[in-house]
This record gives structure tokens, C-alpha cells and sequence, in this order.
């Protein structure tokens, strides 16, 4: 199978100027799929933008074709993705909610006959009075293109239902595939950072909420101290925060490779306090708990699912509640970690596994085979798995 995968930035930022900011789940998911798909014998080409010159790599199987940048707005990126599209290519996955890739995306690999599908990772939420009168207009205009796709992918149902960006998709079309995590990488054997620390790990944008944190941290005594593991734009407003909380946090730029795995086994708890519906999902909750430590996270659709398999929720933005939570976790500590916590989640978001299911949808879109059956989230009213 010819395979092209649409990432809306290089996921490698080694490769780029600045485009470590721009790294998160979805390029993440994206370039970890591409290479699990490359391994199961699948010709696979991954196309994002760079904000570096225009260059064609290979590695691992899997062609990376790199399309330079005009820039960004709203944190998407000015790109023509679309016209880059391989007429060869067997089937088309693309991400969701970027205004100036999905849609047209869509409609080239409408006009050329692929088959696509939409992987729907989170819903636009901006802070600014302009930022929120664009993503109401993305979601009446550019998300009618949704209806091209020939199947749309879920991180969860529980998410899904929340959105109304996929009102204009029908149901039968949805498919409920979680984001996956690497075994060989995230796992409670191996090095772990020194000290008693909490741990953040993501993009230092607004939506993430790691102001709500410092603030809950502020307000507790006999603390440990924070690392902050992330790059992006909010950086030095967030250390100047710290600051004036007098709040002990080290922020270390963006982190990868053998050393994230290393500050997840050292610390005592990962805490994702995301505000709003821009977060769907949290891969950093799994790799987390992959290695062994448990979680806090906001109780935002999607994010709670993820975060009861080895950790609390707390609501999202509420400065108490979080505080109250961590105290609470940091007295106790009553969850499983380890590596009977790492096992669960090995056994259920390892990569082959999300593979194989994502492969399944693949197949039915080529009608090589028939749906496969998807196991329904957990209710929000049932009991957290390490309870029983």
C-alpha cells in the first residue's frame, strides 16, 4: 500500500530553524505512524512544512518530503500542502483543524480520486477576541470539507460527541483510534533523571495551561520543584511568572529521544493542566504512565479517559482544585506505578497495536476488508481501572 501522511509541521526540528515550537502530538503521532507503517512493508511518504529550504529526505522507509513555510497565523502554517499530493498514492491522511492544509488537502485528493482520511486530533479554541471570531469561521466553512473524507479518526467517542466542528460528519464514519505510544521508548526499566521533581511536558502555548499550574504550586508548601520540559512562544512570560510566584521550575527546551524517557521514570507525578478542548487526548498522560509514573490531568473530554487509566482528573482552569488534587497526590500516592502501571498501558496503546487498527481502517476505505469492531470508552461514571 502507497501511503501519504500529511503533518502540518516537520516533526523532526533538528531538521528546521525554529520548528521545535511547533512539535507536538500531532506531528508526533504522525511521524511514529509513518514509521510503524514503513515496518509492516507499507510505502509510506510523509509531507509537512519546514521553515527551512524545501529538501527530500529518506529514513526508516519512509520518504519525507519537506514544503517550505510563508509562516504561520493562529499557529498554523502557511503552506501549500495540496499541490505536493502524489496522484499515485493510494490513500490520503490528513489532520484536522489546520485552515490552510486540511481543507485543501481534501478537495485535491477529492479532484484526483484518493481515498482520505481525517484524523481528528483536537478543536480550535483560541484565547483572543480574533482568535475566536477565526475559529468560528474555520468551523462554518472549512469543516463542510470534512464531508469529503471517507472516514474520520478519533482519539475517542467521549471527545468526538463534545465538538462541533464534526457536526457536518456522519456518524457511521467515525472510527475511535487512540494515539499510540513506543514500548522500545517509554517503558519503567531503565535511567531515570535524579531528585524529587513534578513534571510538565508540552508546548508552551496558552491552551496547555501551565500558568494554572505555577499558580496551583504557588499556593502549596513542601513542594518538589517543577521541570518543564517544552519549547514554544509563552516561554519567557511562564519563567517570568514563575518568578513572580516564587515558584522553584526549570524550564529545559524542548526534550526528546532517551532523556524525556529518563525524566518520566524520575518523577513523581506528570501533570497535564490543559484549559480547553484544544487538548483532546495527551500523549504526554501515556508516556508518562508508559514508563511507570501516574498522572494529573484536566478532566476534559478525552484527556480523562486517557488520564484514569493510572492517575487523577481535576477541572480544567480551576486553580483550587488542581492545588487540592496535588496535595492530595503528593501526601498519598495511593495509584500503582512502575511497572505494573507501565504493563497496562503497553498492553493497550503500544504502537503495533494502534497500527493494526488504523491499518483495518485503511483496508475498509480500499474495501480490502470490512470495519473492524471498537470497543466503547470507558462512562464517565465508571471507576478509574487501578481501583479494582
Amino acid at each position: 500500500m502507497h501511503v501519504t501522511l500529511v503533518s502540518p509541521f516537520d516533526p523532526d526540528p533538528e531538521r528546521s530553524h525554529t520548528g521545535e515550537a511547533h512539535v507536538g502530538g500531532v506531528e508526533r503521532v504522525f511521524s511514529q505512524l509513518s514509521l510503524n507503517l514503513a515496518l509492516h512493508g507499507h510505502d509510506v511518504r510523509l509531507l509537512c512544512s519546514t521553515d527551512g529550504p524545501g529538501r527530500n529526505t529518506r529514513e526508516g522507509g519512509v520518504e519525507t518530503v519537506r514544503v517550505p513555510r510563508a509562516g504561520t497565523l493562529f499557529r498554523a502554517p502557511l503552506v501549500r500542502l495540496a499541490s505536493h499530493l502524489d496522484p499515485e498514492t493510494d490513500l490520503v491522511h490528513v489532520p484536522a483543524t489546520y485552515p490552510f492544509t486540511t481543507p485543501s488537502v481534501l478537495r485535491a485528493a477529492d479532484r484526483l480520486g484518493l481515498p482520505t482520511i481525517l484524523d481528528f486530533h483536537f478543536e480550535p479554541e483560541l484565547g483572543s477576541l480574533l482568535g475566536q471570531a477565526a475559529a468560528g469561521l474555520y468551523r462554518r466553512l472549512a469543516t463542510r470539507t470534512y464531508r469529503r473524507a471517507d472516514r474520520v479518526l478519533v482519539n475517542s467517542r467521549e471527545y468526538a460527541r463534545s465538538i462541533p466542528s464534526l457536526d457536518h460528519v456522519a456518524t457511521e464514519l467515525l472510527r475511535e483510534v487512540p494515539n499510540g505510544i513506543d514500548p522500545d521508548r517509554f517503558h519503567a526499566e531503565g535511567p531515570a533523571e535524579a531528585g524529587d521533581y513534578l513534571l510538565f511536558v508540552g508546548r508552551l502555548v496558552p491552551y496547555k495551561g501551565l500558568g494554572v499550574l505555577l499558580e496551583a504550586l504557588a499556593g502549596l508548601e513542601d513542594v518538589p520543584p517543577l521541570r518543564v520540559a517544552g519549547a514554544g512562544p509563552r516561554r519567557e512570560a511562564l519563567e517570568a511568572r514563575a518568578r513572580d510566584l516564587d515558584v522553584d521550575a526549570e524550564f529545559l527546551g524542548y526534550v526528546d529521544g532517551d532523556r524525556l524517557g529518563a525524566l518520566y521514570r524520575g518523577a513523581r507525578w506528570t501533570v497535564l493542566p490543559s484549559v480547553n478542548q484544544q487538548e483532546a487526548f495527551g500523549i504526554c498522560l501515556l508516556e508518562s504512565m508508559a514508563c511507570g509514573t501516574p498522572v494529573v490531568a484536566s478532566g476534559l473530554p478525552g484527556v480523562r479517559q486517557v488520564a484514569r487509566e493510572g492517575g487523577y482528573v481535576v477541572e480544567p482552569g480551576d486553580v483550587p482544585d488542581l492545588r487540592n488534587r496535588l496535595r492530595e497526590a503528593l501526601a498519598y500516592e495511593d495509584v500503582p506505578r512502575g511497572p505494573a502501571l507501565a504493563e497496562r498501558i503497553h498492553d493497550r496503546y503500544a504502537w503495533d497495536a494502534v497500527t493494526e487498527r488504523v491499518l483495518s481502517v485503511y483496508e475498509e476505505v480500499l474495501e480490502v476488508a470490512g470495519p473492524s469492531p471498537l470497543e466503547a470508552p470507558p462512562s464517565e461514571e465508571e471507576e478509574p481501572p487501578w481501583t479494582s
